[in-house]
């Protein structure tokens, strides 16, 4: 079975975690999990045996996902999508960051004051991350 590029690229990011952030301070941290699912399997284990908690209640998980740092580089090159302006994104440190970027191309270049929503859709799945 073949993996698509975007699941490739996924692999590739890295979530990290530290209880810190949500305001228990034990020291605890998860660096580069190799995806959200699994640092919040591992934080389970460490909710149990560290804080004495059997589930984490749904408020705490909302502040733990707000609480992820994801690592890796990203870019994007408007040939990707039809676009063959030569114009690329090279290790942008989050999507939101290349996306505010690749607006301001959008606006300047091809005269769009907003990218359409499926030509958004279609960047995103074609963004790349290293």
């Amino acid at each position: 079975m073949k993996t698509s590029i975007r699941a490739q690229n996924r692999i590739l990011m890295k979530y990290t975690f530290r209880c810190v952030d949500v305001g228990m301070d034990c020291g605890f941290s998860i660096m580069n999990a190799s995806s959200e699912d699994e640092l919040l399997e591992m934080l389970k284990i460490h909710a149990k045996d560290s804080h004495g908690l059997t589930s984490i209640p749904q408020e705490m998980v909302n502040r733990i996902k707000g609480a992820i740092k994801k690592s890796g580089k990203y870019s994007f090159s408007c040939a990707d999508v039809g676009m063959n302006c030569g114009f690329q994104i090279e290790n942008s440190s989050t999507e939101d960051e290349l996306l505010r970027e690749l607006s301001i191309h959008a606006k300047m270049s091809h005269k769009m004051e907003t990218i359409p929503q499926d030509t958004l859709k279609a960047i995103k799945q074609k963004i790349k991350v290293s």
